[in-house]
């Protein structure tokens, strides 16, 4: 007797539904966490878990779904992907409502580097912070689509054992 293992269709749908649902999601709770909670290590050990624990669970139910490692990762970095933009938009979203704050801390910056003999000016301060930012958003991505994928591969692996074999077949001996 041989157990056969079934591989459901509909590997792209459930990787683009179930990754963009579920990155949304994440996204919005990372939103959530972000505006209650004002430490900075705390947020980042509560995204960072968040992160491990959404990836591997979609990677898991991808894997069981179609039989796949390869499901659970792209499940994963699907994931990565959505809620990496969702929390970039957001933070565009935050430097848009509060760019008069942000300019007068830069500003009172420069004016303190200027007190201190160092030759800068707000403008360059400003463009400085903006480019930090925006590096600081395409990084932030970058290590979700990673993580994504990779904690998805993971939980794929785990998935892709847990598949329940359909059936078994006979096989009769030929003469």
């Amino acid at each position: 007797m041989q157990e056969d293992r079934t591989v459901r269709q509909g590997g792209a749908a459930f990787i683009w539904q179930w990754g963009v649902g579920v990155g949304a999601v994440l996204g919005l709770i990372q939103l959530v966490i972000s505006l209650f909670i004002t430490s900075g290590l705390l947020r980042i050990i509560l995204d960072l878990l968040l992160w491990l624990i959404a990836f591997f669970v979609i990677g898991l139910f991808a894997a069981r779904h179609t039989g796949r490692v390869k499901t659970g990762t792209l499940a994963g970095l699907v994931t990565g992907l959505s809620s990496g933009l969702i929390a970039g938009i957001f933070g565009i979203y935050q430097l848009m409502t509060n760019s008069s704050q942000i300019t007068q801390a830069l500003n009172q910056a420069a004016q303190k580097a200027q007190q201190q003999g160092q030759n800068i000016s707000s403008s360059q301060f400003q463009t400085i912070a903006t480019v930090g930012i925006i590096i600081g958003l395409i990084v932030t991505l970058a290590v979700e689509l990673g993580l994504g994928a990779g904690i998805g591969a993971l939980g794929g692996l785990v998935g892709r054992r847990q598949v329940r074999p359909v059936g078994s077949t006979s096989e009769a001996p030929t003469l």
